[in-house]
């Protein structure tokens, strides 16, 4: 089949990214063709099966660049699908064509948007409930997911879960070049937050913690991975604190395979998920993982030795479940 994808992920521009080997692996299923908006235009393939475009042009220009393109490629490529990253602006573009060329619509839902946490944000929240109503098919990553929107009243059978695509196999057999041990010697634990630098990631409220947990133990590590837009406010709450010989704040690696393997511990102190790539990585590895109640929490990541699993912004038990390690 062939299918076109509405992506907001630049990630895909990015030829050595993770998402772009897991796009080459969709696209042995169904040939792609990938749309993202993006401020330059480009136009490559990553496979002989997977084609991207980004639109070029400001925000107004990358909306209607999506539909113009997604128009041309419809009627040259003979489209069978149309699949939209998000419920969102994303998912009106695929809606516009779906009604064009009457062809089916697959959203994507990849968080857990009508879970609580973005309740403050109505319209995009209606426009979700808008575009999931008039949808063909409704992908979500996870149980919890699918949960939530069943009881927004979205009909069972429209609904299926395929959850973020990796391979166990090779996070398993990964020959690590880093050992985090070494790299930062002298610390009896290094504890890993891996992952974007977001507020819904809830990185302030675990550098707070962490600020408590060395009050205990002075020769604990905090290793910070990633970019966002949170990462000025995050280091001037490092420094703010005193924090800069127990937490380390580093760019994101395309290679987290061996930090993963190599960190006593993974910590996932989300406000809302939709899924959890990381701890469940964290977890095929055997390293320890400590996480809030979101996304994978419960449903396909079970609460057991190695995993500790807390309510949404309950300190105290972060904290225990940290001094446990």
């Amino acid at each position: 089949m062939r299918q076109l994808m509405i992506s907001l992920d630049k990630n895909i521009l990015n030829k050595d990214s993770i998402v772009t080997r897991r796009m080459i692996e969709y696209g042995k299923e169904n040939e792609l063709f990938i749309i993202i908006p993006s401020r330059e235009r480009e136009i490559f393939d990553l496979s002989s099966t997977v084609h991207i475009q980004s639109t070029g042009g400001n925000k107004l220009w990358q909306f209607c660049r999506l539909k113009k393109i997604g128009k041309k490629l419809i009627k040259e490529k003979n489209i069978e699908e149309i699949t939209a990253q998000d419920p969102f602006f994303i998912g009106l573009v695929g809606w516009c064509l779906k009604r064009k060329f009457k062809i089916k619509l697959e959203v994507q839902v990849h968080g857990d948007f009508f879970g609580g946490y973005y309740k403050n944000q109505w319209f995009k929240l209606y426009l979700a409930k808008f575009i999931l109503k008039r949808a063909n098919i409704i992908r979500v990553v996870g149980e919890r997911v699918k949960q939530s929107l069943l009881s927004l009243g979205v009909i069972e059978n429209k609904i299926i879960i395929r959850p973020i695509q990796n391979n166990p196999e090779l996070v398993k057999n990964y020959l690590s070049e880093i050992n985090l041990h070494s790299k930062y010697p002298g610390y009896e634990k290094v504890f890993l937050f891996l992952g974007r630098l977001d507020p819904v990631k809830n990185i302030s409220w675990l550098i707070d913690i962490f600020n408590e947990v060395v009050k205990q133990k002075q020769n604990y590590l905090l290793l910070i991975i990633g970019k966002g837009d949170e990462e000025i406010k995050i280091r001037s709450q490092i420094a703010n604190n005193n924090l800069g010989s127990n937490i380390k704040l580093q760019n994101w690696t395309e290679n987290p395979y061996g930090y993963l393997k190599t960190a006593d511990c993974v910590l996932f102190p989300s406000l809302s998920e939709g899924y959890g790539l990381v701890p469940m990585e964290a977890s095929i590895v055997g390293t320890p993982v400590i996480m809030t109640n979101v996304g994978v929490a419960n449903y396909e990541l079970k609460p057991g030795p190695k995993v500790k699993i807390v309510s949404v912004g309950d300190k105290d038990a972060f904290i225990k479940a940290m001094l446990e390690i």
